[in-house]
């Protein structure tokens, strides 16, 4: 219908078959035919031979004006599909943990020099499938979410987790806690990864009591503070620690086991509609 409209309207502008044939680049028995298909549709005759040239009737005329109606909003809707395209292209939204993010800089701040003309938004995970699915994020970067069958994951590391205490906490002269003596804890522990928590409380009614705080929260930065402000000791990824650790505070390993978090990037399988997902999983992919 839309290419015999296009037709309808040339042939109106150009005043005849022949010359609307030349500007459609098109023979004159395929445009003949496409008319003739139109007037079937419309119920009545849409042009009336003058001479060399058509005339409009009058049907013609109302039709004239629809069409061009029609044919304006379908190139405003190209216009503001492609305006859309273009913008998701150049802007990504990345669904990560405040505990990740910091060691996740660096390489932010990488692919940023390799792909200057994408802005990153980042937003907290809460529901890594479910905000994938909704759009609300375009990749995710956590340790956990729910399996589906849109959505595919690719692994990017494992890391391990330890014990971080202030300076003059009574273990802070250990090196290393075997994850039973965390029962004989004293202090309050805070955890920043909800999967930990859940399996802190499996593993042991004693150590889940040292959870069980008047104070939480799931930044890193605050739970770093809070060790600094004496209020507790905290399980966190071992390379932050290192990255903060020094007269104030003290990394302990865990052992028997060691707590170990594995970091995915997480993604719709079918993203088409935004070219940069596919730019930041390759850049994944070779660091």
């Amino acid at each position: 219908m839309f290419r015999q409209l296009e037709c309808f309207i040339q042939i109106c502008k150009e005043g005849s078959f022949t010359k609307a044939a030349e500007v459609l680049l098109m023979s004159q028995p395929s445009l003949s035919q496409q008319i003739r298909f139109l007037e079937v549709e419309v119920g009545s005759p849409l042009f009336e031979r003058v001479g060399r040239g058509v005339k409009i009737t009058a049907d013609g005329e109302i039709l004239y004006e629809k069409a061009r109606s029609v044919m304006r909003l379908i190139e405003e809707s190209k216009k503001e599909t492609y305006e859309l395209r273009y913008s998701r292209a150049n802007r990504l939204s990345i669904g990560i943990s405040p505990m990740d993010f910091f060691s996740f800089i660096p390489r932010f701040l990488k692919f940023h020099e390799q792909c200057p003309d994408i802005t990153l938004k980042f937003s907290s995970v809460e529901n890594t499938s479910q905000q994938l699915l909704n759009s609300s994020i375009d990749i995710g970067i956590t340790d956990k979410y729910t399996p589906n069958k849109e959505i595919h994951s690719m692994h990017l590391y494992k890391e391990e987790q330890a014990l971080v205490v202030y300076a003059d906490h009574p273990w802070a002269d250990r090196t290393v806690v075997s994850f039973q003596e965390l029962e004989d804890l004293e202090s309050s522990l805070f955890v920043g990864d909800i999967s930990l928590i859940e399996h802190l409380h499996t593993f042991s009614d004693k150590i889940a009591k040292s959870l069980q705080s008047k104070f939480e929260s799931t930044s890193t930065a605050i739970l770093l503070s809070m060790v600094l402000q004496k209020m507790g000791v905290a399980i966190l990824s071992a390379s932050l620690i290192e990255s903060f650790s020094g007269q104030q505070l003290k990394m302990i390993r865990l052992v028997n086991p060691t707590p170990i978090r594995e970091i995915k990037l997480v993604f719709k399988k079918y993203h088409d509609n935004n070219p940069s997902v596919q730019k930041c999983i390759n850049f994944f992919l070779e660091v």
